[in-house]
């Protein structure tokens, strides 16, 4: 390797003591580089491969491992496992492509192409096989657009109990096979040999003053993305970074990214996009930012997990993110402007939408919809009621100039450009020239004309940042020379292999989870 070891030693003598006596918290926000520890004289435990991360990624790469006879240890922040995935929407997909070509072209060529091609063809030919080979149950989705040709997790249980069946049987493949699961256990830093070879970690339990060190052959990183640190979020998505909502869990704080950075790796992806949702916008922090809260929510009923999403109601889908062919709604942000073509089949494509959002000014638009669209989305009554029962500012009138007027005094939207744009939308319909409007309308022409109206305050969700660690197609973490750093791995979100489009968070996880721990077993 090219890494200047010596460098390496040098910040780990100044940053290891600082461990001793730390909360277990520590350093969640942090948005520089962990130095690594050096290795102890003793250590406390020894096993083959350590996984830092309980994910789909984690759980994958542990259970790879044991089931070839390796002792892992996987070391898990919260008490429970699954990650966002948990409570995620439960479907383990590449968005139904099931060929390298058909993955190239929906993803526009913008993913990296040894990548994504490793992921698209491991996930279809080699990790779906061998989930349902080892009983992990899956069911096949019936068809039709995107995921709904993949797969959900579990036998079909009622809510989220069926997310729970899935990793429950994950987990106990890895208990099974002999491997030890740490839950309640934050790993601190990674721990170097007198070389400043990645040997192990250094990691602390819950509610203990002293760290514990773990050494191991290797090293995989599963720690997920970075959306739960404001200063990374605002370092790398940009000004409005800071404000998305949070829909992983309290522990995506990049801290797999910033140990392995202390160890010479080098990041790749696209730092500035995500996939998200739209989110209402409610006063108070999320669940996600609290941990304590977090881990209280998390021990609810494993059916439903009520409060789960407190903080970031859901909307109704009148701007459909998913399929933007199914929108029936406008966008328009406090400028009173539309700002993307809301069923364009490229620029609404999942995940644009959220992305485009968050850029615009206080990462907020308005969800514009009349009584014809209201009533036409299933759920929408039920779906504004909760919003507003979190204190959100969902605006209703009887006329358009109504609406404006209460958007301007409650949210500070431009009134009169907001009348033209909502006018001159509707007279583009009459017309048939709404591919002539200032930002066309490609489908869907349906007019903002029938009272009552509304005006519903979205922000942007993330679940899945994109930049991450320098991976190649084994896991192994690379180094700024892009060579690989010995006995260290990483997988999605953790490294980064998207750019602007989605396809699939558990499954890319999943996948390369896989891949590093069979890599690691074959050497």
């Amino acid at each position: 390797m090219t890494i200047n070891r010596r460098d390496f030693i040098k910040r780990a003598a100044a940053g290891a003591a600082v461990v001793a006596g730390s909360g277990f918290l520590v350093g969640c926000n942090n948005t520089e580089a962990v130095a690594p520890a050096a290795a102890p004289e003793v250590w406390d435990q020894e096993t083959d491969v350590v996984v830092v991360g309980g994910g789909n990624g984690g759980l994958s790469a542990a259970a790879a491992v044991a089931e070839e006879g390796k002792k892992v240890i996987l070391c898990e922040i919260s008490a429970f496992l699954g990650g966002g995935s948990a409570y995620s929407g439960g479907t383990i997909h590449s968005w139904g492509l099931d060929t390298w070509e058909k993955y190239k072209e929906h993803t526009e060529g913008l993913h990296d192409p040894v990548l994504a091609k490793k992921y698209v063809e491991t996930f279809r030919q080699v990790y779906l096989p061998w989930l349902q080979k080892n009983g992990i149950p899956l069911t096949k989705h019936p068809g039709g657009k995107g995921f709904n040709n993949d797969y959900g997790l579990g036998s079909g249980e009622p809510g989220y109990l069926r997310h729970k069946a899935y990793f429950d049987a994950l987990a106990n493949f890895v208990t099974g096979k002999g491997g030890t699961i740490m839950t309640q256990t934050r790993v601190l830093r990674l721990v170097i040999d007198e070389v400043g070879i990645p040997c192990g970690v250094q990691a602390i339990k819950k509610g203990e003053s002293k760290a514990i060190f773990i050494k191991a052959g290797a090293v995989i990183l599963a720690t997920g993305g970075f959306q739960s640190n404001k200063g990374l979020m605002a370092k790398y998505i940009g000004p409005n970074g800071d404000v998305a909502r949070n829909m992983g869990t309290p522990y995506n704080t990049g801290s797999g990214m910033l140990m392995a950075q202390g160890v010479g790796a080098m990041t790749q992806g696209n730092f500035s996009t995500f996939s998200g949702t739209f989110s209402g916008i409610v006063p108070g922090p999320a669940v996600e930012d609290d941990p304590e809260v977090y881990e209280e929510k998390r021990a609810g009923d494993p059916q439903s997990l009520p409060g789960i999403g407190g903080g970031r109601p859901a909307v109704p889908m009148w701007v459909n993110f998913l399929f933007p062919d199914e929108t029936t709604g406008v966008l328009v942000n406090l400028q009173g402007k539309r700002f993307a073509d809301e069923t364009s089949p490229i620029e609404a494509k999942y995940a644009r939408l959220p992305q485009e959002l968050l850029k615009q000014k206080r990462a907020m638009a308005f969800m514009i919809g009349d009584k014809a669209i209201h009533d036409k989305v299933a759920g929408s009554e039920a779906i504004l009621k909760m919003y507003k029962d979190q204190g959100g500012k969902v605006v209703e009138a009887a006329t358009l100039e109504e609406l404006a007027a209460k958007c301007q005094e409650i949210h500070g939207m431009h009134k009169e450009a907001f009348l033209k744009t909502i006018n001159e939308y509707n007279k583009a319909i009459d017309n048939g020239t709404t591919d002539s409007l200032e930002v066309p309308r490609l489908l869907n022409h349906n007019k903002i004309a029938q009272g009552p109206f509304y005006a519903v305050p979205v922000t942007a969700n993330i679940y899945h940042t994109f930049g991450g660690l320098a991976i190649n197609e084994n896991a192994q973490v690379l180094d700024v020379q892009r060579t690989p750093i010995p006995n260290l791995y990483a997988c999605p979100p953790c490294a980064g292999i998207f750019r602007e489009v989605y396809t699939g968070g558990i499954a890319s996880a999943g996948t390369f989870g896989y891949i590093a721990g069979k890599h690691i077993v074959g050497k």
